[in-house]
């Protein structure tokens, strides 16, 4: 039991870890975006590097509205999708 309740702990300070990268490489892309903004430029070149900041469209179902206007018809394409959830606290 003793191992498992180490293996836990590591799983948890990996996560932690993973949650705080991400927060700092976050930050670095938004700062990175603010540059490109200020300077007018979608795609920047520096030294080694291509930086692109685009837009891109997507096309997405509004699924609420498909809802309200046709309800049988949505309802006739709903699923169950069965998955499982890992979680640790």
């Amino acid at each position: 039991m003793k191992e498992l309740e180490a293996k836990i702990r590591e799983y948890r300070e990996y996560k932690r870890l993973i949650d705080e990268t991400k927060k700092l490489t976050d930050g670095l892309a938004n700062e990175l975006k603010d540059v490109m903004e200020a300077s007018g430029e979608s795609v920047m070149i520096v030294g080694e590097y291509k930086m692109q900041y685009v837009d891109v469209v997507r096309k997405d179902l509004d699924k609420k509205r498909l809802e309200v206007e046709h309800k049988a018809l949505h309802d006739a394409y709903l699923r169950d999708t069965v998955f499982k959830r890992f979680s640790v606290t």
